[in-house]
């Protein structure tokens, strides 16, 4: 009965022992966890202003393309 109990005893140690580190992994892993999710929010910001700022400079390339068509023709225009 002695060496159930001791074994029982030693075995709940053990099983004490290997619950706070996983508490402690899991406390780790939340915190990491809630981190990756703040940066992931940053970069969607960022993406999302950096898609709008891309879409205003193909704008503002198509209107250069057109005032430097207009400009050549007239250029042109103007040699003849």
């Amino acid at each position: 009965m002695r060496k159930q109990y001791a074994f029982l005893l030693a075995e709940s140690t053990e099983m004490s022992k290997q619950s706070s580190i996983l508490r402690k992994r899991y406390t780790f892993l939340l915190a990491e966890s809630t981190e990756m999710r703040k940066q992931s929010s940053i970069l969607r910001k960022r993406y999302t202003f950096l898609l709008a700022e891309s879409t205003e400079m193909r704008k503002q390339s198509s209107i250069l393309r057109k005032q430097y068509a207009f400009l050549l023709a007239e250029s042109t225009e103007m040699r003849k």
